[in-house]
């Protein structure tokens, strides 16, 4: 019993486990936009790429900044950069319609 229990922390730890991380498990226009996060300092709150859906498209969310002006980057699934939200002029983004866009998942989050 005792090494059952054993083996199944082992599998759970390390499945859980950062330092699993693979930059190939994402696609790849997003790889150098993560490797790029991964080579700044870690940043609060951390940064993460969401998938929504956006005017019938779902798209990805790179939200890469974390000061007050930062911009969060609109990319398609073919990797097209179609805007912006945020950044100085707030509230007043280059996303058009974006309050209806929905939220399906988060795909990445620095795991550091």
């Amino acid at each position: 019993m005792k090494k059952i229990v054993t083996i199944l922390f082992l599998v759970l730890f390390t499945s859980c486990n950062n330092d699993n991380f693979d930059i190939n498990d994402y696609p790849e226009c997003l790889r150098p936009i993560i490797e790029t996060i991964m080579e700044r300092p870690v940043q609060s709150p951390k940064a993460n790429i969401e998938k929504w859906l956006y005017n019938g498209e779902e798209v990805y969310l790179v939200n890469g900044q974390n000061f007050p002006d930062g911009q969060s980057h609109v990319i398609t699934l073919n990797c097209e950069d179609i805007c912006v939200l945020g950044g100085i002029d707030g509230p007043f983004n280059d996303c058009e319609d974006w309050n209806s866009a929905e939220f399906i998942e988060t795909i990445w989050v620095d795991p550091r």
